[in-house]
């Protein structure tokens, strides 16, 4: 299997054809005209002022916002600085603080004199659960938006610690995980973002009025013109039918492999219209099936079991979301038996549900002064975030019991393919082309994302083909089947697939950027350049086309071109490609610019330590500067991280048979011969040095 640049598309396709039990209603939308637009929380605030002060303090509220120590959950030591947290990789994180900011710092034990800090920009999570953090990169074009990036130590409230965020047990991306569209949208109101893993120029601070409400702009003139403040032109949830109020929540609160409708992303949803007819949400059939193991955000999809909420459909109660959760008012504030009494709304001694038969209780009175929640739903650690106790929304009569909060990925290890199931499925059905289309690119994102293997790759192909054959037209689509072939070393079909797709949609950034990774796999460097020269032409932001470009430029001999694609890349975005630096300071050491060679090799190994090929390229650099110590050493460096690191080995022989260590020397030519028996300078360098 090829290595894999790893991108987070924007997928989008129809809902395929299942579907928990959700009622699905025939009632008109309520979701406004296109040409309201939204105004922001400050327009809502002028009117309602106290609604909008208590939503504030919820968790929605506070869901993304910068570091406040006055204010901050978080604990931390002696000195202002918490506990040492290792990643299995030998890499160690501490957070600390000085003044008002939070910094992570990032070292290595075998590695005495390194140190990375970044500071955080963004805080993650309201503090009921977990805080995690965002860096921000710019480079030189902060006034146009900035990069961001999750940093690895994430705060766990519930046990009041630190440790790797979500996901970095099982890989540290250290401060290089992209913040995707997705991931942002679902912390924050509508974030502004250009074609681009996670690029954005404007990030608002936590949920808004409007993710729920829908755009308020017609709202705002009809009361300005005199209106009531209760008229139609603005969303409010309470008055949709109950499939509609549900996709209102389930818009965050329903997780899984996402295929966006044309022409959408993670921003596009307007409350009150079909959450299908927007997206498909797929989930392994495993995961939905299991009685015992949930995802954080799960809440809906579980509810969706519970014989409380398809008992009650139909009736002029049905369960919702808001049944229980008041979204205007923060968890705290509500009175102690909040959750008892709405139980007893439905199962008291009127009530119109069963009523409540806790043991030992003599009246249905005494029965419900019992913790309803404590026996009827788990509270137990997710399969997605450790650290956490939540409260599984599966009502049942006799549920498993809690367990401590632990989480697993189980569900997404193993050499066994997973089904995956729409739960976002409703309205009108997909035709089995649509529905053929949506399985390929979920399939796909989940091989990319979770479940690297290689038995997804022939189903996705397989899927995407039947789907084109049968005149679904999309782009997206044509993209996967390329890249799935490219999975595959299937490299002529994956070009003609990807050049027949940049035939039929000349705009797709995308679909240029992977006809280059294909061109440059083939060998084709010249023609791999012309396919993402276009790539970052179309998506200036997308600073994976500039990489690639400056490496397809440098194999194709066009150096100086190479140089300068690498110096945009970096300038852009400097924190997050190290192996951008490393080509820069390979390009300019090609062009005699020695100095300039340097100091790209040594921000490359600031970025990344243990990169091989930069810290044999340093040395280089560093042997043609003249100063054969650091260079012997950054040679050894590179052969400790990568004992078959050609260029190292090379060097290093030359460097010690200047040095007089012949001996030494003669080793590692002999060494580099093992490896490649055809090399002539290591052959020949063996033969100055005599027997």
């Amino acid at each position: 299997m090829r290595a894999r640049l790893v991108l987070t598309l924007a997928v989008a396709a129809l809902a395929s054809a299942y579907a928990l039990s959700a009622c699905r209603s025939a009632a008109p939308e309520v979701a406004g005209d296109a040409s309201w637009t939204y105004v922001g929380d400050g327009a809502c605030q002028q009117c309602h002022a106290d609604l909008a002060a208590s939503y504030a303090q919820t968790g929605m509220g506070r869901s993304l916002s910068r570091f406040d120590p006055a204010t901050a959950p978080e604990r931390f030591g002696p000195g202002g600085a918490g506990p040492v947290v290792c990643a299995s990789d030998g890499y160690c994180y501490q957070a600390f603080v000085r003044g008002d900011t939070l910094f992570q710092r990032e070292t290595r034990p075998e590695l005495p004199g390194y140190a990375r800090v970044e500071a955080v920009d963004y805080v993650v999570g309201s503090g009921n659960a977990t805080r995690s953090y965002l860096m921000a990169a710019a480079g030189g074009d902060a006034a146009h938006g900035e990069y961001l990036t999750e940093m690895p130590l994430t705060w766990y409230v519930e046990r009041a610690l630190w440790d790797l965020s979500p996901g970095y047990r099982d890989g540290n991306a250290r401060f290089d995980r992209p913040i995707t569209l997705d991931c942002l949208t679902c912390h924050d109101a509508r974030p502004a973002h250009e074609t681009s893993q996670n690029f954005y120029t404007d990030v608002p601070l936590g949920i808004s009025c409007e993710r729920c409400h829908g755009p308020g702009s017609a709202h705002v003139a009809a009361f300005e013109a005199g209106g009531s403040p209760s008229d139609p032109q603005i969303v409010n949830p309470a008055g949709l039918a109950t499939d509609l109020q549900l996709d209102v929540c389930q818009q965050c609160h329903l997780t899984g492999e996402t295929v966006y409708a044309p022409g959408h992303d993670a921003t596009t949803y307007r409350p009150g219209r079909p959450l299908a007819a927007h997206r498909a949400v797929f989930a392994t059939e495993a995961s939905v099936e299991d009685p015992v193991r949930f995802g954080i955000a799960s809440h809906a999809e579980r509810m969706m079991r519970s014989a409380c909420f398809q008992e009650s459909q139909g009736t002029d109660r049905p369960m919702t979301c808001t049944t229980c959760h008041d979204p205007h008012t923060p968890t705290a504030q509500l009175p102690a038996d909040h959750f008892n009494q709405t139980c007893t709304s439905c199962h008291g001694p009127s009530a119109h549900l069963d009523a409540c038969s806790r043991p030992a209780a003599e009246t249905v009175a005494e029965a419900m002064t019992g913790d309803c929640v404590s026996c009827h739903m788990r509270q137990a650690g997710t399969s997605d975030i450790p650290h956490v106790s939540f409260t599984d929304h599966w009502i049942r009569r006799d549920p498993p019991p809690s367990t401590q909060a632990t989480a697993t990925r189980e569900d997404v290890r193993g050499e066994t393919p997973f089904r995956l199931v729409n739960l976002a499925a409703g309205g009108d059905p997909p035709s089995a082309a649509e529905a053929d289309a949506a399985l390929a690119l979920a399939t796909f994102s989940l091989y990319e994302t979770q479940h690297p293997l290689t038995a997804y790759l022939p189903r996705v192909a397989r899927l995407a083909r039947r789907a084109l054959a049968a005149g679904v037209e999309r782009t997206d689509l044509r993209v996967v089947l390329g890249r799935a072939l490219l999975e595959q070393d299937s490299l002529a079909s994956a070009q003609a697939v990807l050049e027949e797709a940049v035939a039929r949609d000349p705009a797709a950034p995308y679909a240029w950027l992977w006809l280059g990774v294909v061109e440059s796999a083939r060998g084709r460097h010249a023609e791999a350049a012309e396919a993402l020269a276009e790539a970052v032409r179309l998506a200036p932001r997308l600073t994976e086309s500039r990489v690639r470009l400056g490496t397809a430029l440098a194999e194709a001999g066009r150096v100086g071109e190479a140089a300068a694609a690498l110096e945009a890349a970096v300038a852009q975005d400097p924190l997050r490609h190290p192996d951008a630096w490393t080509a820069l300071g390979a390009a300019r050491l090609r062009q005699n610019r020695v100095e300039g060679a340097l100091g790209a090799l040594r921000r490359a190994v600031a970025l990344d330590p243990r990169l091989a090929p930069a810290r044999a390229t340093l040395g280089a650099a560093l042997l043609a500067s003249g100063d054969l110590d650091a260079a012997r050493a950054q040679f050894e460096a590179a052969l400790r991280l990568d004992p078959a690191e050609r260029s190292a080995l090379g060097n290093l022989g030359l460097v010690l048979a200047r040095q007089g260590r012949t001996a030494d020397a003669r080793a590692r030519f002999q060494e580099l011969l093992r490896l490649d028996p055809t090399d002539a300078r290591a052959r020949a360098a063996l033969a100055e040095l005599g027997p």
